[in-house]
């Protein structure tokens, strides 16, 4: 396998003190590292078909959906990036399972993914593969924390998790997480749901908002507006393979009239212990609670689409694809700035089709 290294986007040349950034030792070269391990990981497991995503492989639903910006909103958040007051966006949604092997059922227990892709958002974007894209990428899980919080110990994972990686190695991995990183892992790789459309995402990890001395970092969540009690439960017998899809599927199906809504939310860091480079700690919404600013509106739809499920499988999800305004903050964002764009333009060359990011809904 050539090394592909040399064509990696730049590291991210500065971070922003003033935000709470700090490097740690060696993070270039380990993410570097980190890069080479999942590519590697990617030409072994799909050597003999479609390469999928390493992570988050198999789609629960990939939807259209809209996306406006309250009309009022506060004057920190007002006008910064994508949140213009009565805006709105049409997006692409890509509803996921963690694992990596898109063969899992989705009875498995599993951390689950909410990806937002924004459409036709003017400006230069930070992302030096991708400037003149009109895309804003928001990616989240559904838990507040990461189950890392450096570079080396996310590296040291993927490598004890690859394909070809010995018995001894998975067992030492524990050793790697730490006892903290172990347990969060657990919660996010154990959980159950009844519906993908029901359950509540966080971005896990801070950003930027605004520029300029004004600048503040938060994180995001988006929120479903159904109330508890309406909540599909979670299956114990009779589920199918696919029975979160099919779960999409009846939520919004073309006869219904009623669009699924999530409210759009951001959470404000204020003060030193909300630490942006430590992502295994979650803010206290006691403190700073979220605040709501958007509303993602899901309209009903064919969400078995084959023009829908082609676009889906063929967009990238990257938080860099992004204005300055919504910079991505913290070790685990800078990471992500390489592995991200590395697997995407591998998976792309090892499926053979182009790159680029949508303006439309359409395929």
């Amino acid at each position: 396998m050539a090394d592909s290294s040399d064509r990696d986007v730049p590291f991210p040349p500065t971070v922003d003190e003033h935000l709470g950034e700090h490097l740690q030792a060696h993070e270039a070269e380990f993410t570097t590292k980190l890069a080479d391990s999942i590519e590697r990981s990617l030409h072994l497991r799909y050597k003999d078909g479609e390469a999928r995503r390493d992570v988050h492989a198999r789609a629960t639903g990939i939807l259209k959906a809209r996306f406006r910006v309250h009309d009022t909103l506060p004057p920190h958040i007002a006008n910064k990036g994508v949140f213009v007051p009565g805006k709105t966006y049409d997006a692409i949604l890509r509803l996921s399972n963690a694992s990596g092997d898109a063969s899992h059922s989705d009875k498995s227990q599993d951390g689950r993914g909410f990806a937002i892709k924004l459409l036709n958002v003017p400006g230069t974007k930070v992302l030096e593969s991708d400037k003149d894209a009109t895309t804003q990428d928001f990616v989240m899980i559904n838990h507040p924390i990461f189950f890392s919080k450096d570079t080396k110990s996310y590296m040291e994972l993927i490598q004890k998790s690859a394909p070809d990686a010995t018995a001894l190695q998975k067992l030492t991995i524990p050793f790697t997480l730490g006892l903290k990183g172990t347990l969060v892992a657990g919660q996010l790789s154990s959980g159950k749901i009844g519906n993908p459309l029901q359950v509540q995402y966080f971005s896990a990890v801070p950003f930027q908002l605004g520029l300029g001395p004004d600048r503040i970092a938060v994180k995001y969540s988006a929120k479903p507006t159904i109330a508890e009690n309406e909540k599909d439960p979670v299956p114990h017998t009779h589920a199918t393979d696919d029975y979160l899809h099919q779960a999409v599927k009846r939520t919004l199906s073309p006869t219904s009239t009623k669009p699924v809504e999530f409210k759009f939310m951001i959470q404000q860091r204020v003060g030193a212990n909300m630490e942006v480079e430590d992502s295994m700690k979650e803010w206290s919404q006691h403190e700073s609670p979220f605040q709501e600013v958007a509303t993602i509106t899901i309209p009903p739809q064919d969400v078995d689409s084959e023009e829908l499920q082609k676009l889906g499988e063929r967009l990238s999800f990257n938080p860099w694809h992004s204005l300055p305004d919504h910079r991505p903050l913290g070790s685990v964002n800078r990471t992500r700035k390489i592995v991200y764009e590395r697997i995407s333009r591998v998976r792309d060359e090892m499926n053979s089709v182009p790159r680029e990011e949508p303006t439309t809904t359409e395929g």
